[in-house]
């Protein structure tokens, strides 16, 4: 294992990473694609939720085998909605067609993966129509670790060399994460040769020592999808475990640090254990533990919490317990057996200053040790989860679930927090005028336009309008701002990536010949934002966060 080194992302040879729009997600990327040069040994695990997903059912029978491409949809699970078996096979066949256009070899299967809300109807056929121009670009890890994300915060890639080979791993997952698996679609491609078997065998055993030590939240998902690849452009590799090891490893502790509202990450290590597989459970109970979670936000040493949590593991597990051999250590700091010379105060401030905490619990004498990674349970775990889609449109709509942040579901403490930010903008913004191109109307609009006036700043609205009628009177009205609210999330940079600002020169063409330029050029700014999401003037001007793109005439 002298020879594996983690290095910089690149595509490994024999595939084509590909990503791009389809039309699922508003604007975001949100189909991912790998092409292989001709058909290559594929092994997996995926989950063992009794009401797995279409895309679940259609793989199983296919592991291990040969696969020519594999797609992943973010944005809908397309799980337990009408059509759903139908519309997986449309785009396994439609990708399948796709590629035999363009004369690429579909000797092996079409293996695919979708995430996002159950029971909606997904349009399939939307995606399929996207994937020759999909197929076309370029090969790019970025875009495909973006087309796969859903409430993730950020993309979880890595990537090692190992036997004269490439290992590129890429995944997405941040909330409905426990074993079995976590709520993930993750891949790893290697340009090794490795025997099918040994891959097969491979996976399945890395796969229960890094996914399925991780937990979020205890529930496990209908679409959990881990799969490996080996193109074999780069010559046999004997043992591809300590490879698949570092890349799954990686990509699980990235996916519990991205837990849903998580502020830290914990990692929980058990050792003593009668087993690997107690001591795997043991960690991970501990570290899926409501109590132990809360106590972790709050950054409280309150090591009784660990104490119950491994009893009650233990239990379930019909294991033994010698009261005697129990030790505990909390952040590298020993709490159990207790000592009078533990100061609370003292630890406390340490768990605060770090944002990963570990657990080292030695449960016995026996052989077994197990490590799990999850993270804290903070309030914006609720917040996030329970948001309210106001914006699917009709029945097989593919228009993206729109959320809404309440003041009524934040604590005092949060309360506080954004005020303080809006008050900076409050009088940032007072007495400004404002040039408002409705093309889209937010569920609050005329909500947002009576509190904005409340505050001081002057709206002019205009419904349907051009965009050069709305240049003119933001030029004429002397505006500050010219806000579009269109059914897009913003502007895409010249990579394909929506972007949160541009400058001019960045700008698509169709916004140069409307006197635009000469708006920012005078001082003023451009925004476009999706007009479907709640609160949406009110997010872009009164955050530091905002939606949408800002344009200035320089970036």
């Amino acid at each position: 294992m002298t020879d594996l080194k983690a290095i910089d992302p690149v595509v490994p040879a024999g595939v084509r990473v590909l990503g791009g729009h389809s039309g699922i997600k508003a604007s975001r990327l949100d189909t991912a694609v790998l092409v292989f040069d001709r058909p290559v040994p594929v092994a997996g695990a995926l989950t063992r939720n009794r009401c797995a997903a279409a895309c679940v059912e259609g793989n199983r029978p296919l592991l291990p085998g040969l696969a020519s491409a594999f797609v992943a949809v973010s944005g809908n699970a397309n799980c337990y909605a009408a059509g759903d078996r139908e519309a997986d096979q449309l785009l396994r066949t439609g990708l399948a067609q796709a590629l035999a256009a363009r004369g690429d070899a579909v000797g092996g299967a079409v293996l695919t993966a979708t995430t996002g809300p159950i029971g909606v109807p997904f349009d399939a056929q939307r995606v399929v129509d996207k994937l020759p121009a999909i197929l076309g670009q370029a090969s790019s890890w970025e875009a495909f670790s973006q087309a796969v994300l859903t409430t993730d915060t950020v993309a979880k890639v890595a990537c090692f060399a190992y036997g004269g080979a490439t290992w590129l791993g890429i995944a997405k997952g941040s909330g409905m994460i426990h074993p079995d698996m976590a709520t993930m679609i993750a891949v790893c491609v290697t340009d090794a040769q490795v025997d099918p078997q040994v891959l097969d065998a491979a996976t399945k055993r890395v796969v229960a020592r890094t996914f399925n030590a991780v937990t979020v939240d205890r529930d496990t998902s209908t679409n959990d999808t881990a799969l490996a690849f080996a193109t074999g452009a780069a010559g046999p590799v004997a043992d591809p475990e300590p490879a698949l090891q570092a890349v799954f490893s990686a990509l699980a502790q990235a996916i519990a640090r991205d837990g849903e509202g998580a502020t830290r990450m914990v990692t929980v290590q058990v050792r003593g254990a009668a087993s690997d597989p107690v001591a795997r459970t043991t960690a991970r109970d501990i570290a899926g533990s409501d109590l132990v979670k809360s106590a972790l936000f709050a950054c409280d040493p309150n090591w009784g919490r660990a104490v119950a949590a491994l009893g009650a593991s233990l239990a379930r597990q019909e294991q033994p317990l010698d009261r005697s051999l129990v030790t505990i250590a909390l952040q590298g700091q020993a709490v159990y057996p207790p000592t009078q010379a533990l100061d609370r105060a003292a630890l406390g401030a340490k768990l605060r200053a770090s944002d990963t905490i570990t657990i080292d619990l030695c449960i016995g004498n026996g052989p077994g040790q197990g490590v799990a990674w999850g993270c804290d349970l903070s309030y914006d775990y609720v917040r996030i989860n329970a948001e309210a889609p106001v914006a699917y449109g009709a029945v097989g709509s593919s228009a993206p679930v729109r959320a809404s942040l309440e003041m009524q579901t934040l604590t005092p403490v949060l309360k506080k927090g954004v005020l303080r930010e809006a008050l900076r903008y409050l009088h940032q913004h007072d007495r400004m005028t404002m040039v408002f191109l409705i093309l889209a109307e937010s569920p609050t609009l005329d909500d947002d336009l009576a509190l904005l006036r409340q505050t001081g700043i002057r709206p002019i609205v205009l419904r349907g309008a051009s965009l050069a009628a709305a240049v003119s009177v933001a030029r004429d009205n002397h505006a500050s701002k010219l806000l579009i609210l269109t059914d897009a999330d913003g502007l895409r940079a010249a990579d394909g990536h929506l972007a949160s600002e541009l400058g001019l020169r960045e700008l698509p063409d169709h916004y140069l010949q409307a006197q635009v330029p000469a708006f920012l050029d005078g001082g003023g700014t451009l925004h476009v934002l999706n007009g479907q999401v709640h609160a949406a003037l009110i997010e872009e001007l009164f955050t530091d966060r905002g939606i949408g793109t800002m344009v200035r005439a320089r970036t």
